[in-house]
């Protein structure tokens, strides 16, 4: 039976990308490149740097006029955080897939009997 490896991550943005909507004259976050930093949960001694990953945001759904809206020049390296943290939040067993795929080369698939009740070692 394939187990998948548990990590704890944190996300650093580098590069915060927009994209001028002409409605409203907005200028909207559309991608933020980021890196990974995390550590095996069960091992902390085992860490990954993973640089270079993109987040792209669906800047056509976006309500500039709505009040939660953040002007550009407001966005700060929290707030792009918290973003990649709540992306991520309901997509916890892709992001240990692609860490543990990192970490040992190992790709699952559907031939790979991972219990999805308990995948992780």
């Amino acid at each position: 039976m394939a187990n998948i490896k548990r990590y704890t991550a944190t996300f650093i943005p580098n590069v915060i990308k927009s994209k001028q909507i002409v409605e409203g004259g907005k200028q909207l976050v559309t991608e933020v490149e980021y890196t990974i930093n995390a550590y095996e949960t069960n091992n902390s001694a085992n860490t990954l740097n993973v640089a270079k990953q993109n987040i792209t945001f669906n800047y056509l759904t976006k309500d500039t006029t709505a009040s939660d809206f953040i002007e550009i020049d407001d966005v700060t390296d929290n707030i792009v955080q918290d973003w990649i943290n709540t992306y991520f939040s309901v997509r916890e067993f892709e992001l240990n897939c692609f860490l543990t795929y990192i970490d040992t080369g190992f790709v699952s698939s559907i031939e790979d009997d991972i219990d999805l009740e308990n995948p992780y070692e």
